[in-house]
């Protein structure tokens, strides 16, 4: 109703001053005052009609980006919540392959960053006979892996089992240096074709270069289990993905 209102006003004031014009001047100058009164109330009147929708559509489109941020942090919460469970239902799946009863917790503050990032996080088990830890290993090609973590004190002011003794239980060996050798050694060996290695009594590997060759051997481990825990080894490796095979003076392993 205003915009009438207000419409109806500049044309009584438009006719006003086109009267007085056209009585009080002549020639060009009210040829001019013409154009000029008249273009002035044009633009007017343009303003007058045009700003109250001009600030419809700017509150309009306002209210959609609003509703759009709105929809978008919505749609990416959800996303990270999706992910998550993804990766938990991955990771108990894992463990439930060999451990039935097992129940676990991420012992990081922001378990979505390890996600998105990758690389390793560490869990508490529940469950899990003779284990309270697990390390996941999530690399960017999205590859899950579980490898299974005891905690032990360490005895004395070094570090790891005394020089050139083997822990006792294959499991902290395998973690202490087995798993940093082993992951090296079967990656190069594998990307070149093979699919086995010896790990012999003094702590050596040996692998078969080609048919027919001679087996190749090299140092690789400072300590090694004695004879008496290699079937305990070969459990852990069996856990790692690989197979082991224990034979008299040696651990069969293929993968």
């Amino acid at each position: 109703m205003k915009p009438k209102v207000s419409l109806a006003s500049s044309t009584s004031i438009l006719i006003g001053a086109v009267i007085a014009i056209l009585a009080l001047l002549r020639g060009t100058t009210q040829t001019i005052l013409l154009l000029l009164t008249f273009a002035l109330w044009g633009l007017w009147v343009v303003l007058t009609l045009l700003r109250p929708s001009w600030r419809a559509n700017r509150d309009y489109r306002r209210r959609e980006e609003r509703a759009e941020k709105q929809q978008n942090a919505f749609a990416g919460k959800n996303l990270v919540g999706l992910l998550l469970c993804h990766v938990n239902y991955r990771v108990s799946d894992y463990l439930k392959r060999a451990y039935p009863d097992a129940r676990w917790e991420w012992m990081m503050p922001d378990p979505v960053l390890f996600i998105v990032q990758g690389g390793t996080g560490r869990i508490r088990v529940y469950g899990v006979p003779d284990y309270e830890h697990a390390d996941v290993t999530l690399d960017k090609s999205g590859k899950l892996e579980c490898s299974m973590v005891k905690i032990v004190p360490v005895q004395g002011s070094g570090q790891g089992a005394p020089s050139g003794q083997s822990p006792a239980d294959p499991s902290v060996w395998y973690e202490l240096e087995g798993r940093a050798v082993l992951d090296a050694l079967v990656a190069d060996l594998w990307s070149r074709g093979h699919s086995s290695l010896t790990l012999n009594e003094d702590g050596s590997i040996s692998f078969q270069p080609e048919a027919g060759s001679l087996k190749a051997t090299k140092k690789a481990f400072t300590t090694f289990p004695a004879k008496v825990y290699w079937p305990q080894l070969a459990d852990v490796l069996n856990q790692e993905g690989l197979t082991a095979d224990v034979q008299a003076d040696h651990i069969a392993v293929s993968w």
